[in-house]
């Protein structure tokens, strides 16, 4: 069993490693299964309204990427227009900078603050990394859907093959609710994102900080990340709100923000999801960091996918459900879900 165990830990090493290699290859491919099981039921439902399925496909590629260039946009602007705002309210930055500095040097960590305190050449830089993270993203995606198109050209064929699997082939017989739960899951983070977005424009928009309904759009797709996103939308205007108002304007965003993270993703989440989707806190937190690590920012945006899929592949073996439980939010497994629904 010890040497089984080292074995197995090597393997799995050596696969992790290939990923991160192959990983420029890998985010579009795998980002296409996710496309794909999002616009195959619309696919479908066009398809059978009688329309053709060439008109169908075109409608579908268009819509995805003018969706992907809109969010492109979206975040180039938000990064050019904080960039605009810092240049704006530069002399308030650097006053409110003196301001946090003469306190600190009170309480004698004048020389901490010094050393950490972040000026507007540091943000451009982290505005620039974004851009370069946007503009990595947009190929992937712009990849991913071309590859679905042909997917989707070839689902006929597809679907016959998966029909035909077998339990010996576990993840490919169980690629149709794969693609089933991941449809469930983008509807509900949909849902639960448009809550976010709206209650975080509300918010900003009574705080008075600028380009409030642009943060509260990149709130909603940065929500797709649960728990992380909006922690991430919250920087810019957070820093909006500094410049121009000062620190304690800037505390009511963070915390408005924390406080509408925690309502969603605690009290609307599990009632919405469930148990069968529903994942520990601790796991998404680092699914996330660590799919980013390994994959990049498309992995960051795929961890949710990913662990999902996983959590339903783990509890289909019962050599792996162990894995399984502690995934799940209340150590659930899936199968018993749908076991409990069914009685």
């Amino acid at each position: 069993p010890i040497m089984l165990s080292m074995l197995t830990v090597a393997i799995v090493g050596i696969v992790l490693a290939l990923m991160n290699w192959s990983s420029p290859v890998l985010n579009p491919i795998l980002f296409t299964f996710y496309l794909t099981a999002i616009t195959y039921p619309i696919f479908s439902a066009l398809k059978e309204r009688g329309m053709n399925r060439g008109l169908s496909l075109f409608l579908l590629v268009a819509g995805m990427l003018l969706l992907g260039l809109f969010v492109a946009l979206l975040f180039l602007a938000g990064a050019r227009r904080l960039s605009a705002g810092l240049e704006e309210y530069g002399g308030l930055l650097d006053g409110r900078q003196a301001e946090m500095d003469t306190a600190l040097e009170s309480l004698g960590l004048s020389d901490t603050a010094a050393a950490e305190s972040m000026d507007s050449e540091q943000l451009k830089s982290l505005l620039a990394s974004i851009a370069s993270m946007v503009v990595s993203v947009a190929s992937d995606f712009l990849f991913s859907v071309v590859l679905t198109a042909f997917v989707l050209l070839e689902s006929r064929r597809f679907i016959d093959i998966l029909r035909n699997m077998t339990p010996d082939h576990p993840i490919a017989y169980q690629m149709p609710a794969l693609m089933k739960t991941a449809v469930t899951y983008f509807f509900i983070r949909t849902r639960l994102n448009f809550l976010t977005g709206a209650g975080f424009t509300i918010v900003l928009l009574l705080l008075g900080v600028d380009y409030a309904v642009l943060w509260g759009i990149m709130a909603f797709f940065l929500s797709y990340i649960p728990y992380i996103g909006l922690l991430m939308a919250m920087i810019p205007p957070s820093l909006l709100a500094w410049a121009e108002y000062g620190p304690f304007r800037a505390l009511l965003v963070v915390l408005a923000a924390l406080v509408i993270n925690l309502t969603i993703e605690n009290v609307l989440e599990p009632s919405y999801t469930g148990k069968k989707l529903s994942l520990s806190p601790a796991v998404v937190f680092a699914s996330f960091f660590f799919w980013a690590w390994l994959l990049g920012p498309m992995g960051g945006i795929l961890s949710m996918p990913i662990t999902v899929m996983l959590l339903l592949v783990l509890g289909s073996d019962e050599h792996t459900q162990w894995l399984a439980r502690i995934i799940s939010r209340d150590g659930t497994l899936p199968q018993e879900v749908e076991e409990e629904a069914a009685a």
